[in-house]
């Protein structure tokens, strides 16, 4: 188990952003992980610069932030079991190749996922 829990900030209106921190949220018994949307306060208070880093996810890790591909494979890291693996695995491949198949996914976010008013992170999840 994590000494501190990850700070997980997502796009609170994008629709596969909530659907990915929910299905992390079902699997994070431990509490390793807290989740807040990257306009909120708590982004605030951990230096996201104004109005959110819209473009990503970001991971604070201590004091260490983390975005794209590299905060992705933290957090399957974190899952633990055959999810440590993956990220294992993954890491084996360059930086900028996962990144760009990272952007590829962010870019066509809002048509893989549905509607962005569809929220699917449970309250209790969310901190703010």
């Amino acid at each position: 188990m994590r000494k501190t829990p990850l700070l997980v900030l997502i796009d609170g209106t994008c629709a596969l952003c909530n659907g990915t921190a929910a299905w992390l949220a079902r699997r994070n018994a431990d509490g390793a992980m807290i989740f807040a949307p990257n306009q909120g306060e708590v982004a605030r208070i951990a230096g996201e610069p104004p109005g959110g880093d819209m473009g990503t996810i970001v991971v604070w890790d201590g004091s260490r932030r983390l975005v794209r591909s590299d905060a992705v494979l933290l957090l399957f890291q974190t899952l633990g079991g055959g999810w440590r693996l993956f990220a294992f695995m993954a890491r084996l491949c360059p930086g900028g190749l996962r990144d760009f198949l990272y952007d590829q996914v962010a870019r066509r976010r809002h048509r893989f996922a549905g509607p962005s008013s569809c929220t699917r992170l449970s309250p209790y999840d969310l901190a703010e």
